[in-house]
């Protein structure tokens, strides 16, 4: 960390913040509010703990409040349900969202392979190959909206992720999610 500029100290800072929890694997803001928050972090997907090599499936995190909150309200409405029955009834959504989830498992691969030192072991391939941003390895259902809204908001390829901020809109410089920030973390 000692050689980070100041303003990628900031970003990591308060990512940390939004986060809720220091990170157990390293990351990099993806996408930003309007206001400059971070919105989205990308993190490694293999990581070392106790000196074995894991695999983090669920590489992306949103970090916004606004957006988690209005998400999690979508959730408690039932709409993890509704977006698994469309993915079995609905075919062109399900082969969109089939076509993004294998180009995000690729980019886990090969950002592991990038980090991993030497050949990337079969099982850790196995899971960042096989399952979907939300680290499932049921492509039929949905586990969090949060993590397809991450996905969408970082590589405009998730149609669940592009539903979901149909919905709620993305931010807008009148949000000011860095403001809300500090508001919740105030006493």
């Amino acid at each position: 960390m000692a050689n980070l500029n100041p303003t990628e100290e900031q970003q990591r800072t308060t990512a940390v913040e939004l986060l809720g929890r220091d990170p157990r694997t390293p990351f990099t803001v993806k996408t930003f509010c309007p206001d400059g928050s971070p919105q989205v972090l990308l993190a490694d997907p293999v990581f070392k703990e106790d000196g074995i090599w894991k695999p983090f499936p669920a590489f992306l995190w949103l970090v916004c409040p606004r957006l988690k909150a209005l998400v999690a309200n979508l959730e408690q409405q039932g709409q993890v349900r509704e977006y698994s029955q469309r993915l079995k009834l609905d075919e062109a959504f399900r082969e969109n969202f089939m076509n993004g989830q294998k180009e995000v498992a690729e980019l886990r691969v090969s950002l592991a392979q990038k980090i991993y030192p030497g050949e990337l072991p079969e099982h850790i391939r196995e899971i960042l190959a096989e399952t979907t941003v939300a680290g499932s390895r049921d492509f039929n259902g949905v586990k969090c909206l949060h993590s397809h809204l991450a996905q969408e908001l970082a590589f405009h390829n998730n149609p669940i992720g592009a539903t979901v901020l149909t919905q709620i809109k993305n931010c807008s410089e009148k949000d000011h999610c860095g403001t809300m920030r500090a508001r919740r973390s105030e006493p």
